[in-house]
């Protein structure tokens, strides 16, 4: 068993659920697919048709058209995936709130980023979440414990802090945002980043922080 997946509630299953267990709670991503043929390009979606990340030059493509329950791929030059967006819509706002699992202000050991941001921070299980909230949106970061070869969690926090500075994240009707995000690399796509308009939610997962940022940004 992987690191991160010790610490993960649940894991991928066919058409499962990814719980994060970060101070008593758990960060859930419910994919909720219909099949249908309404949505055929990311024009029609708020997600741009490629992206650009490092030497990763992605295109998206249709892999759910359903216009209430839509998801794109985003695959390189070898067709191997990188990052999704979805959209799901749910019976009403409070439906919605409630599957994005945003949280304030979090207990742990006091942290403070190069941005001057106030942090928290908590380890377990070989990892440490590292937790702040900016303006409405909520946003974690995993880091593994320095006595297992991890950084330090302020430094990628703050990197995170610092990507998010250069690429921001979505504002329009956006009424909270929920971010999860690995330091390392994750082939499971567990970078994550969530936002509520209403009775809608956006998800963008990727493989790295970046791309999962990135793609948010331009998303907007």
């Amino acid at each position: 068993m992987t690191l991160k997946k010790r610490f993960i509630a649940s894991t991928l299953a066919a058409a499962g659920t990814v719980a994060l267990a970060f101070s008593g709670y758990a960060i859930i991503n419910e994919p909720i697919f219909h099949a249908n043929t309404e949505i055929s390009s990311a024009q029609q979606t708020p997600a741009p048709q490629s992206l650009s990340v490092a030497s990763n030059q992605l295109t998206a493509s249709v892999t759910n058209s359903d216009p209430k329950d839509y998801k794109l791929d985003y695959n390189d030059q070898n067709n191997a995936k990188h990052a999704t967006f979805e959209m799901q819509t749910y019976s009403d706002d409070q439906d919605a709130a409630n599957a994005l699992n945003y949280f304030g202000d979090q207990a742990g050991t006091k942290d403070t980023l190069k941005n001057g941001k106030a942090a928290t921070s908590q380890g377990t299980l070989g990892h440490v979440y590292t937790h702040w909230n900016q303006g409405n949106w909520s946003i974690t970061t995993v880091t593994p414990s320095q006595a297992a070869g991890g950084q330090d969690p302020s430094t990628f926090a703050s990197q995170v802090a610092s990507e998010i500075n250069q690429h921001p994240l979505p504002s329009k009707e956006v009424n909270h945002g929920a971010i999860v995000l690995y330091s390392t690399n994750e082939s499971e796509m567990a970078n994550t980043v969530k936002w509520q308009s209403n009775k809608h939610v956006y998800q963008v997962a990727s493989d790295q922080y970046q791309t999962a940022i990135q793609l948010s940004s331009q998303s907007d």
